[in-house]
């Protein structure tokens, strides 16, 4: 069927191909592999040449047979573009491996989608697929690979500048602000020089008049605590000294109300014996 379609018509020993000759090549630009189809960067692949090949040596004038060099040159140029594309195809498998547990960025619909390749697999239609958190992505749409530590580098120098936004400035920091300002605190101690080459100066200067500042509030308030405590005990001691005059006004009282019944019980007796001596002294008369 395919050489009744590539027969034409030689002219001065070359051949010319007919229409449906030229409808065979549009339809063999592409070859079906595994139920689908490979587009080709040129009209006509490696068995297509061939067959047109065969097609010029079997129709050609045998009185004027053509010149095969350039036939021959001409093959020669397929089986180096197969053999490149062969090479290209080997590349983007080796290329596609090694990125695998790498931090990528590909461009999709103009955004940049940056994340760590998990696996990666094979598709006949788009070639070389990426999985990226978890969506599989064209390796055609990727545009960078990047470094782990850069990457953990700017993730880290991230979250620490969201933090310093949130930060007063450093005249209006008072002791309430103690939550943000450890947050940013202890995102910038886990930090080295190598991250924090990522944030911003001004920001970096920011973080710092806060912290001195803050800094500053606590100690004031921590040095006025500590007075404060060191007074309580005098207190204590003028409380306690009252205290111990109440009591000692209370014993004094005691006692002089005590010396007192003693007085009185004193003063009963002395009039009860002048009493029994008055009776004994009137007895004795009436006798």
């Amino acid at each position: 069927m395919a050489d009744s379609l590539l027969v034409g018509a030689v002219k001065n020993g070359e051949y010319t191909k007919t229409q449906a000759s030229q409808d065979a090549a549009k339809a063999n630009q592409t070859v079906s592999t595994s139920k689908t189809e490979e587009k080709r960067d040129t009209g006509y692949n490696k068995d297509m040449f061939l067959q047109l090949l065969v097609a010029e040596m079997q129709y050609q004038d045998p009185l004027q047979p053509s010149d095969n060099s350039q036939y021959v040159a001409q093959l020669a140029s397929f089986t180096q573009v197969e053999a490149m594309q062969s090479l290209q195809q080997n590349m983007e498998t080796i290329q596609s491996n090694s990125i695998v547990g790498k931090i990528v960025a590909l461009n999709i619909d103009g955004q940049e989608v940056t994340g760590k390749v998990d696996f990666v697999q094979k598709d006949d239609k788009k070639g070389m697929m990426l999985s990226v958190d978890g969506k599989l992505y064209e390796m055609s749409k990727m545009i960078s690979v990047v470094d782990t530590d850069y990457y953990n580098a700017k993730y880290i120098a991230k979250l620490l500048t969201d933090a310093i936004k949130k930060l007063p400035e450093a005249a209006q920091v008072t002791v309430r602000d103690g939550e943000v300002i450890g947050e940013a605190a202890s995102i910038y101690n886990a930090m080295d020089e190598y991250d924090r080459s990522f944030v911003d100066e001004k920001l970096l200067k920011k973080y710092n008049e806060v912290l001195a500042q803050y800094t500053k509030l606590m100690q004031a308030d921590s040095e006025a605590e500590k007075a404060a405590k060191e007074e309580e005990p005098e207190e204590e001691e003028k409380v306690e000294a009252v205290e111990k005059t109440e009591d000692t006004v209370e014993q004094a009282e005691a006692v002089a109300e005590k010396s007192a019944d003693t007085t009185i019980k004193t003063e009963e007796t002395d009039s009860s014996s002048e009493e029994t001596e008055e009776l004994d002294v009137s007895d004795a008369t009436e006798v």
